[in-house]
């Protein structure tokens, strides 16, 4: 074997030597330790206190000076004052401007700002907590973890702490259960009505219900609808100009309105050659835009093309 090719003997011929010469760094070059190798040479460096013979530290380890800095705050008048607010008589003033916008059907919503849209609609929307107590109550312990073999429960959670609390609440949750219920009947108009009591899910039935009424209600069939909702950007609303509010779906509404009010809804009028002149006139009162057309028997080919024409003339 020869020496050739061992790291001493290739140092001597090249003329290289370990003497710690060769990674010295001149004025303007860093040939050897980049700036990120630098620093991290220094903060090893770092660790410990320089101190001079007697053993006074002459400059502290990073991070622990003992000098007390200058903790004074520069002196301003906005510490002391309000910032952001907006007085009352201008939040109801924005409020009314905005329901206003809100209700036109021709003012559109490009681009959404950052102002704090929970101020302008405070209360209008329902109390969520509430109006889902019920369902929150269930899905925190359902039924297998609550009963059965299977349960977790220690003890009955309560609200009250006697028996005196719990007739009470017993009493309270009744009467605004009657409440609701009167409510309901002044709403649909049948408070005086004597009958009017048999036609809930939970009173005596004098009449068949007929099971043709319950198709195309399963809960498929409206995850289906929900899903041609959530593709489109305008949906057009098909309404018979004999019956336009028997054939309006307010959930469907409810649902535009709240959750995607971005898209774009069209009522469309049809059979309006079965109703008066006036009466397709007085149509005209809905909060959003209709439109009249009369589909023709022998022009069904044609309906895109009528259906854009309507569309543009209104």
């Amino acid at each position: 074997m020869g020496t050739g090719k061992k790291e001493a003997s290739r140092r001597e011929r090249q003329g290289k030597s370990n003497d710690g010469m060769g990674n010295v760094r001149t004025k303007g070059e860093n040939f050897y330790r980049d700036a990120k190798k630098v620093k991290t040479l220094n903060m090893f460096k770092d660790g410990k206190a320089q101190r001079n013979a007697s053993g006074k530290i002459t400059k502290a380890a990073s991070y622990q000076s003992r000098d007390k800095p200058s903790a004074r705050i520069e002196p301003n008048r906005k510490w002391f004052g309000n910032t952001r607010v907006i007085s009352q008589e201008a939040l109801s003033s924005f409020r009314e401007a905005v329901a206003e916008k809100a209700a036109d059907p021709y003012q559109v919503l490009l681009k959404t700002n950052k102002l704090p849209m929970s101020l302008i609609q405070d209360g209008h929307a329902p109390n969520g907590l509430k109006q889902h107590k019920a369902k929150i109550a269930v899905e925190n312990a359902p039924f297998s973890d609550t009963f059965g073999p299977k349960a977790q429960r220690k003890r009955v959670k309560l609200s009250v702490d006697t028996l005196e609390g719990l007739a009470g609440e017993t009493v309270k949750m009744h009467d605004s259960y009657l409440d609701r219920l009167e409510q309901a009947k002044l709403l649909s108009g049948t408070s005086g009505d004597a009958n009017a009591d048999t036609n809930g899910d939970d009173a005596e039935l004098t009449a068949a219900r007929e099971p043709i009424f319950s198709k195309g209600q399963s809960k498929r069939i409206w995850n289906e609808l929900y899903k041609v909702i959530d593709s489109s950007d305008v949906i057009v609303h098909a309404l018979d100009a004999r019956d336009p509010e028997g054939t309006r779906c307010r959930s469907v509404e409810k649902y535009i309105q709240e959750e995607a009010p971005h898209k774009h809804l069209i009522f469309v009028l049809n059979k309006c050659d079965l109703v008066p002149t006036g009466v397709a006139v007085s149509l005209y009162t809905f909060r959003i835009i209709p439109l009249k057309y009369h589909l023709q028997p022998q022009n069904r080919s044609n309906y895109a093309i009528a259906f854009v024409k309507a569309a543009s003339s209104a």
